[in-house]
C-alpha cells in the first residue's frame, strides 16, 4: 500500500499520466460523453473508418464514469490504485491456502516491489489495471467453475470474460474457451445451463461485430487486428528476411494499395491477404519471431514504462525493443553504453525479478502438489495472453497477468528446500 501511495502522490505531482496510447482512450471517452459517438479521433476532422473500432468500448466508458477526461483524473488514478491493491489482495488470499511461511511472504512482496510495471500502470490512463483486474476474476471464478462445476461461476465466469473482451480485443477470442469448457462442465455435470451460460462471451463478440459492422461495412471485432498484422508481425518478419528498408517499403506499400480500395471491409481483407502471403513465405522467420516476442513477454524490465512515467529523456531513435527488433543484439549493447547507471541498475534489477517469477510460475505448473484447477486456469490465462500477444510481447502486455505469476513463488521455494535437503 505504501508504495502504491508514493506513486500516487508521485504522479499526482508530476502529472505524467499520459502514455503514447492514452490519447485515444481519452478522445474516446470524450466522444461518448459530448455526443455519444464511440470514436477514438476528434470528431472535428474528418472521419477515418478504423476509429471506430480500433478501441473497444469498456476503458473509454470507464473513464467517462470515473472523471479520466477531467484535467486531473484523480478518480480515475484512485480507483485503479485500488484496484491494484484489490488484485494483489486477492492473489494473497489463494497463497494463503498454501499456509506459506514468512520467507515466502517476504519473496511475495520482494518481487511485487521488483515489478514497477504495477505501480506504473496503477497511475496512468491505459486499460492495463482494468484487465488485470478482469484476469484476477477470471482466475479465481474459473478455478471455481473447474472444481465444483456451479451454475454460479459459469455465470460469473462468462460475465467477466464478456467485460475482458470489451476492454481488451486480445480476449475476443478467449469467448470460445469458454464456450469448450462450459459445454465439457454440461458434458460432465449432464446440466445443460452450464452450456447455456458459456454462449453469454459469444453472443457478446457477436453482438458488438453486428454493431461494428453497421458502423463500418465490416464484420469485425477490432480494426487493431489488421494494423497489428502488417506494422508490427509483418513488419518484422521482412526486417529480418530481407531488411529495414525493404520491410518499410512493403508497408507503406500496402497502406497505399489499401487506401485505394473501394470500401473499408475491402481495405481490411486486402491487408490481411497481403499479410498472411508474406507469413506463408516465411513460416519459420515467423515462428522465431512469435517465440522472441513471447520470452520479451516474460522478461522486458519495461524500459519504456520506467523512462514515460518519471518523465525521462528519451532517444531519437526510439525504445530498445525497437532497436533491437531493427538491428538486432547489437542495438542492445549500443544502448547499454550509453544509458545512465542508475537507470540501468533498476532495470537490472527488475530483470532479475522477472527471471525469478517466470520461472517459480513455471515449477508451479508441473507441481503436483499445487491444485490441478489452479494450475491449468492460471497457466492457460497466462499462456494465452503471452500466446496471442506473440510478436508485439513487451513489459506492458504482461501487466494483467503479472499477478498470476505470484502463485510459483511458495511452491518454487519448497522445490529448493528439497533440493537442498537431498544435498545435505
Amino acid at each position: 500500500m505504501l508504495l502504491h501511495l508514493l506513486a500516487l502522490g508521485y504522479q499526482l505531482g508530476q502529472r505524467h499520466y499520459l502514455f503514447p496510447d492514452s490519447d485515444r482512450y481519452l478522445t474516446e471517452a470524450a466522444n461518448i460523453g459530448r455526443a455519444g459517438e464511440f470514436y477514438a479521433w476528434p470528431l472535428s476532422g474528418p472521419r477515418s473508418v478504423q476509429e471506430y473500432t480500433i478501441r473497444p468500448p469498456g476503458y473509454p466508458l470507464f473513464l467517462l464514469l470515473t472523471g479520466g477526461t477531467l484535467a486531473l483524473p484523480l478518480g480515475t488514478l484512485l480507483l485503479q490504485n485500488l484496484l491494484s491493491l484489490l488484485n494483489l489482495g486477492l492473489m494473497a488470499q489463494l497463497l494463503r491456502r498454501f499456509q506459506p511461511s514468512a520467507r515466502v511472504w517476504g519473496a511475495v512482496l520482494a518481487l511485487i516491489a521488483l515489478y514497477p510495471a504495477q505501480l506504473i500502470y496503477a497511475n496512468v490512463l491505459m486499460s492495463e489495471l482494468l484487465l488485470q483486474t478482469c484476469v484476477v476474476g477470471l482466475l479465481c471464478v474459473g478455478t471455481a467453475f473447474l472444481a465444483h462445476h456451479r451454475r454460479r461461476d459459469a455465470l460469473l465466469l462468462s460475465l467477466v470474460a464478456s467485460a475482458a473482451m470489451l476492454i481488451k480485443p486480445v480476449f475476443y477470442p478467449f469467448a470460445a474457451v469458454v464456450l469448450a469448457v462450459s459445454m465439457w462442465a454440461a458434458w460432465q455435470r449432464r446440466c445443460w445451463q452450464l452450456a447455456l451460460f458459456g454462449t453469454v462471451p459469444l453472443l457478446v463478440a457477436l453482438l458488438y461485430q453486428g454493431w461494428n459492422y453497421q458502423r463500418t461495412g465490416y464484420f469485425h471485432f477490432s480494426s487493431i487486428a489488421e494494423i497489428n498484422l502488417l506494422r508490427y508481425n509483418v513488419r518484422g518478419v521482412l526486417r529480418k528476411t530481407q531488411g529495414t528498408e525493404a520491410a518499410e517499403h512493403f508497408v507503406a506499400a500496402t497502406v497505399r494499395a489499401g487506401e485505394q480500395q473501394p470500401s473499408f471491409a475491402a481495405q481490411q481483407r486486402y491487408i490481411t491477404a497481403q499479410c498472411a502471403q508474406v507469413l506463408q513465405q516465411h513460416p519459420m522467420a515467423y515462428a522465431a519471431l512469435h517465440l522472441q516476442g513471447m520470452a520479451n513477454f516474460f522478461l522486458d524490465p519495461g524500459r519504456f514504462d520506467l523512462v514515460h512515467f518519471l518523465g525521462l529523456p528519451e532517444s531519437s531513435e526510439g525504445g530498445l525493443l525497437n532497436r533491437f527488433n531493427a538491428h538486432g543484439y547489437r542495438a542492445i549493447w549500443e544502448y547499454l553504453q550509453t544509458a545512465p547507471i542508475a537507470l540501468l541498475l533498476t532495470l537490472a534489477l527488475v530483470a532479475l525479478g522477472n527471471v525469478v517469477r517466470t520461472l517459480a510460475f513455471a515449477l508451479f505448473l508441473f507441481d503436483s502438489k499445487a491444485p490441478a484447477a489452479l494450475r491449468v486456469v492460471a497457466g492457460g490465462l497466462v499462456l494465452y495472453v503471452a500466446a496471442l500477444t506473440g510478436p508485439l510481447g513487451a513489459a506492458r502486455f504482461a501487466v494483467p497477468v503479472a499477478p498470476l505469476l505470484l502463485l510459483g513463488v511458495p511452491f518454487a521455494l519448497a522445490r529448493l528446500r528439497r533440493f537442498r535437503a537431498r544435498r545435505t
